[in-house]
């Protein structure tokens, strides 16, 4: 696996604010005081352009709560994450 090293990170009361001021939903927010995150799957993310099925985006939208629907996008990320998984432990 890509970078396997650990790292620990502490969140304060001021990360968080920063954070929803960025436009970070209060279910991805990260709780408060020291983490351990392996770099790779929680602080890393790129911004790419996939292009998906319509009905593939329209699933995941309601299949998110209404009043937080940019959430689709973490969803999809977790759904492929699963399938990830569970390829490797085919292997």
């Amino acid at each position: 696996m890509i970078n396997e090293r650990i790292i620990e990170i502490e969140v304060t009361a001021e990360d968080l604010e920063i954070m929803r001021a960025d436009g970070v939903s209060e279910s991805e927010l990260p709780a408060l005081g020291i983490k351990k995150y392996r770099p790779s799957r929680h602080i890393f993310k790129d911004k790419v352009m996939v292009l998906l099925d319509a009905d593939i985006v329209e699933h995941f939208k309601d299949t998110t709560h209404k009043e937080d629907k940019e959430i689709y996008q973490t969803n999809i990320n977790q759904t492929l994450r699963q399938v990830i998984e569970s390829e490797k432990r085919i292997k």
